[in-house]
This record gives structure tokens, C-alpha cells and sequence, in this order.
């Protein structure tokens, strides 16, 4: 019966994504403006797919109940990368440890696979029949999870720092402070966005989403030892998006 249900109320919707992702990582100083939002971004791109609960198109006066009504799955494939590089106040001094930072330039690369849930304040049937012409937004909030590929790499000008670990800043310098081998860890997502009619079967979409990975290693670099180095790397992606319904 359950299963008689799902193939009859659901719909599906396929879309994209694509915008700006600012990392807030192991390059720079926290609370640094320049370091956290402005200065180490990237871009993101994106595959995403929705399951509904509810056949909003065809079904629209066959009322279910408030969560099939107001909530959405997101399935989501992306990447994103971004160059890194210190902007503190420590990097602009004049010394050779100044000079070590601003020699210093990471990469990171992510690819996400995973899903979050939205709820939405509007009722998913009244905006996606189109059946309330004035009904144009649809603000939703989400959580998720994914689980990440990440692979960072760091350089310096300054030499070959796996020749010759001195020109890297004195608290990388320690055993297992760089790692800059590929893996897999996961991350939590807490996001905002809204929907906006676009035409009769497409949306698109604006989001900020905070992404935060169970992993110091995304830009390659984790300070252990350091008492300032209490979290692990984040990013927050603002992105725009366009959804086609399937059905």
C-alpha cells in the first residue's frame, strides 16, 4: 500500500546549480573578512534532483497531509574548488615568517554526493500546480548531509616544501600538520533559498548554504598543536539554480 501510494502522489524535478563558494579554511586568521569571505572563493557546480511527496500537477485537489505538503528531497552531485592563500595580518608583516605565508598557495577540490531535506512555508501543491497565478515565491529552509571526495595540494614559492619542509610557516612543519593526499570524509549542510516562477513547468532558485566538513584536511593543512585551531573547514555557497518539472 505504501508503495501504491508513493508511485501515485509523487513527482520529480531535475535541475542545476552553479555560484560562488567562499572557504573558510586553515589559510588566514579568523575573523579576517578578506580570509574567510572575500578572498579564498571559488565556484560550485551542481546536478540536483527532487523527489515530492505530492503530484502537485495532476493532483492538486487530492489533499495528503502537512509534511507531504510542505517538504521536498533534494539529491544533489557537485564540485567546487577554489584557491588559497593567507590574508592575515601576519602575512603582511615584514619578516620571514610574514614572507612564508604569503609564499604559501593551496587548492581545494570537493565533489559532493548526497541529499537534504527542505521544508517549505508555502504549500508545495498551491505553488507547483500553478493554480494561484499571484503565487510566485516559494522560501524554503534545509539540512543535509553528503559525503565528500576532497583533494588538496599546496605550493610554495618560496621552494619545494616536500624537499624542504623550512619554507613552510614554523606549525606545519610538524608531523601530520600537511596532508595533501585525497580522501573521503562527510559533511553537515544548513541552508535558505527560495523558488520563483519562471514558467509554467520551471523555477529557478537563489540559496546560501552552509557546508561543514567532519574533516581539517580540505585545504591539506591541520595545526594540531595550535590553540587557535579549534575547527575544522567550512564554506558557505551562494548559488542560483533551475529546476524543470518531470511531471
Amino acid at each position: 500500500m505504501l508503495t501504491s501510494f508513493a508511485q501515485d502522489h509523487a513527482s520529480h524535478e531535475i535541475g542545476f546549480i552553479s555560484g560562488a563558494a567562499a572557504f573558510t579554511t586553515d589559510y588566514g586568521q579568523r575573523w579576517n573578512f578578506k580570509a574567510n569571505v572575500g578572498g579564498n572563493v571559488g565556484m560550485g557546480v551542481g546536478l540536483i534532483y527532487y523527489y515530492n511527496f505530492s503530484d502537485y500537477r495532476y493532483r492538486w485537489d487530492q489533499r495528503t497531509n502537512y509534511f507531504n505538503e510542505h517538504f521536498r528531497i533534494r539529491a544533489e552531485l557537485s564540485y567546487m574548488s577554489a584557491k588559497l592563500d593567507h590574508f592575515s595580518v601576519w602575512a603582511q608583516e615584514n619578516s620571514i615568517w610574514g614572507e612564508k605565508l604569503r609564499a604559501m598557495h593551496g587548492k581545494a577540490q570537493i565533489i559532493n554526493f548526497g541529499g537534504q531535506l527542505e521544508f517549505h512555508i508555502v504549500d508545495v501543491i498551491d505553488y507547483g500546480s500553478r493554480r494561484i497565478p499571484d503565487l510566485k515565491w516559494s522560501p524554503y529552509v534545509s539540512i543535509g548531509a553528503m559525503v565528500d571526495y576532497y583533494n588538496p595540494s599546496l605550493t610554495s614559492d618560496l621552494g619545494d616544501w616536500q624537499q624542504d619542509i623550512s619554507v613552510i610557516y614554523e606549525k606545519w612543519q610538524v608531523p601530520e600538520a600537511i596532508d595533501v593526499s585525497a580522501n573521503f570524509t562527510m559533511s553537515a549542510t544548513a541552508g535558505i533559498g527560495t523558488r520563483h516562477k519562471l514558467g509554467e513547468y520551471s523555477d529557478i532558485l537563489v540559496e546560501a548554504r552552509w557546508q561543514y566538513f567532519f574533516s581539517n584536511y580540505i585545504d591539506g593543512l591541520n595545526a594540531k598543536q595550535d590553540p587557535a585551531n579549534k575547527y575544522n573547514d567550512w564554506l558557505l555557497w551562494v548559488h542560483v539554480g533551475y529546476v524543470y518539472y518531470l511531471n
